[in-house]
């Protein structure tokens, strides 16, 4: 697998993340792939990603993901992301239903096979609260 080749699972990873379909973002993970999310926890296996996935689009409308740099090294890429979204009311509370928020994150991805076998990742919980309040310049919290 080329630098170039890997690059482009990453943007098709956050392709798939954008669509809200969970079986899009299932057919991008290995079927024994580890699915890491610092605020979400651990889980194994495509169809548990898939269903995380799925509960995911219970807090979000028109989630948008992109990744921002790369960095490639073997079948391994490091990445910065932005993510975006409505809010819903079942998540956030009817006061902010609707608002746009924003997370920036980081991920560290591993492929086999043309396919997420590893991913890890990492985020600011408040981040979208703070993006609501106009911060996104905020420091995360240790």
């Amino acid at each position: 697998m080329t630098q170039q080749d890997v690059r482009t699972l990453v943007k098709e990873v956050f392709e798939a993340w954008s669509s809200n379909d969970p079986d899009v973002v299932a057919s991008r993970f290995h079927p024994d792939a580890v699915f890491f999310d610092s605020v979400n926890g651990r889980f194994e296996g495509r169809e548990a990603i898939r269903a995380f996935y799925a509960r995911s689009l219970d807090a979000w409308d028109g989630q948008q993901s992109h990744a921002k740099r790369i960095w490639v090294d073997g079948n391994t890429a490091a990445c910065t992301w932005t993510m975006t979204g409505r809010m819903k009311a079942e998540k956030f509370g009817p006061e902010l239903a609707g608002r746009e928020a924003r997370i920036d994150g980081m991920a560290w991805m591993t492929f086999r096979d043309g396919l997420v076998i590893s991913d890890e990742e990492y985020f600011d919980r408040q981040a979208p609260m703070s993006s609501v309040a106009g911060d996104t310049q905020r420091q995360p919290t240790p």
